[in-house]
């Protein structure tokens, strides 16, 4: 019979695993992959290996294989997972069924919102470390060696995956940036292409059409 912890956390893996389910059905779903980043296909492969562990996990603790301290330290992890299921469903249900701008769009677009650590494999390599650290710190021997070995695998191959989004694309290329503050007047320095106000209110603006600063001899 399992006990309090047990309990607790055979909801939480319940709960990641209808979400993993989810985001695979997405996938799947897609009658015409036509303009679908390459990713996607990659990490979709991938996401049976992270629920097999998932619902591996489950059996041994219903079962009662995992002590109640076990299964307190596992909580944390299933639950790190599963938020990382949550974003990659999120970004599987925006950018795989059909929509009116293209997928790498849609996909550019979802993915700044969550930021760098949101890419799709970003996030399959996070829920395939977390299924190994259930698999090689807690599992004892709840997991099979075959299991351990295709986690080991997967991450190999995932981290091989070419950068869905080069990280360039989470910098915000019109951020104005105030350097000295409100002293003398505001000064705003303009990172992009247009006019650069140097005063504000009473104090005065020049303008140049180009200023040079260095150093006298």
């Amino acid at each position: 019979m399992s006990g309090a912890e047990a309990i607790i956390v055979l909801g939480v893996v319940s709960s990641v695993i209808a979400v993993v389910d989810g985001a695979k059905q997405v996938y799947d779903a897609a009658a015409n992959a036509e303009g679908l980043p390459e990713v996607f296909r990659e990490v979709a492969e991938r996401l049976p290996i992270v629920r097999n562990i998932l619902a591996s996990a489950e059996k041994h603790i219903s079962d009662g294989d995992i002590d109640e301290n076990s299964c307190k330290a596992m909580k944390p992890v299933i639950e790190r997972c599963g938020k990382r299921a949550e974003n990659l469903d999120k970004l599987f249900r925006k950018v795989i069924p059909p929509g009116d701008a293209s997928r790498p769009e849609r996909y550019l677009k979802a993915v700044r919102t969550l930021g760098k650590g949101g890419k799709v494999e970003t996030l399959m390599m996070g829920m395939l470390e977390d299924t190994q650290l259930l698999a090689s710190d807690y599992g004892l021997q709840a997991f099979t060696k075959d299991q351990i070995e295709q986690i080991a695998k997967a991450l190999k191959e995932v981290s091989d995956i070419k950068i869905s989004v080069p990280d360039s694309e989470f910098y915000d290329s019109t951020t104005t940036t105030n350097i000295l503050g409100d002293v003398h007047g505001t000064q705003n320095i303009n990172n992009v292409e247009g006019n650069q106000y140097l005063a504000t209110g009473s104090a005065k603006q020049y303008n140049a059409t180009t200023m040079s600063f260095g150093k006298d001899n």
